[in-house]
């Protein structure tokens, strides 16, 4: 009865080590270890063939999980550099310069108290008159003279009304699937860290096996496999 306990026990571990995910495989990597620690020296053969199992599919998760992570990341940078394509936008600088020169004329000499209303409606009417008066304003703060009449909240509306639809569009897909690959690449991180802990675990294990392996080299069990366990055998003279 004990002997048919290890071979559905071995059977069980093996088919969940089949389907095993990165989920569950932490907490079957204690029943791994349980199986170890109550049958070795039962069936070493059966029990090492359930070890090398688990290592060999925990492995391929932490390298999975590595190679996801890294394509992933990779995926996210390429995103980060991609770049609006100006090429089919038309061609409006002279209308700006010339915008531009007229909001000079336009504009007070002196940014003070007295003339902060005329400095701001004037501006506020170049932004809102669409992407020409926007770029006209931006083009306008390069100017030391003319920098500190525009405030942040103009500039900030200059530089969204400076956009062209496309690119707007363009630069909003682009903003959602950097989102979508930023929470990918946590999701793979995270995944990967909980694998690292449980690496740290599985090594340890590993090295407690092979040292039971070390101990274990001049004795011979039955397997419930056919043959015997042979990892060494001490022959004897007399």
């Amino acid at each position: 009865m004990a002997n048919l306990n290890v071979v559905q026990r071995h059977n069980s571990l093996f088919n969940r080590i089949e389907k095993a995910t990165v989920e569950n495989i932490s907490e079957l990597f204690y029943d791994v270890k349980d199986f170890y620690a109550e049958c070795k020296d039962v069936d070493r053969i059966s029990v090492k063939r359930i070890v090398n199992k688990y290592v060999e599919k925990f492995q391929k998760m932490l390298d999975d999980n590595t190679a996801a992570y890294s394509k992933k990341n990779e995926k996210l940078n390429e995103a980060k550099n991609e770049r609006y394509d100006f090429s089919g936008e038309k061609d409006n600088k002279g209308a700006v310069q010339t915008m531009t020169l007229q909001l000079m004329g336009s504009l007070p000499k002196v940014n003070n108290k007295a003339n902060a209303y005329t400095i701001n409606t004037v501006i506020d009417n170049a932004i809102k008159s669409g992407v020409v008066g926007c770029k006209a304003v931006l083009a306008l703060i390069q100017y030391p003279a003319y920098a500190d009449m525009v405030n942040e909240r103009q500039k900030a509306k200059a530089v969204d009304g400076s956009k062209s639809d496309a690119q707007k569009a363009f630069e909003h897909a682009m903003g959602l699937t950097q989102r979508e690959y930023a929470k990918q690449c946590a999701e793979l991180y995270h995944e990967g860290a909980r694998l690292r802990r449980l690496n740290k675990r599985v090594d340890s294990f590993m090295m407690s096996v092979r040292e039971d392996e070390a101990n274990a080299a001049n004795v011979v069990r039955p397997s419930f496999w056919g043959g015997d366990d042979v990892a060494g055998v001490m022959k004897m003279h007399g």
